[in-house]
């Protein structure tokens, strides 16, 4: 069963001064920021990238059980 959420946008460098941080919602909001980062950090590239597809694996179960009967 999939799930279908909308695509987002990243700016990523890989030679650049940061990680990807923030998710653009639309495309031009990424160019934008693309073109910023490019001002402020000439020499390096910065890509618009779109995610389209994401996998993840959540099987640990964490249970903490309290005893109120031990003082610590």
């Amino acid at each position: 069963m999939s799930n279908y959420l909308d695509a987002f946008f990243i700016v990523w460098s890989p030679t650049g001064p940061t990680n990807p941080s923030y998710r653009h919602e639309v495309r031009a909001s990424a160019v934008s920021e693309a073109e910023r980062l490019a001002r402020a950090h000439p020499g390096n590239e910065f890509f618009v990238m779109q995610a389209d597809t994401m996998r993840a694996v959540n099987d640990m179960k964490c249970v903490d059980y309290m005893s109120p009967d031990i003082p610590f």
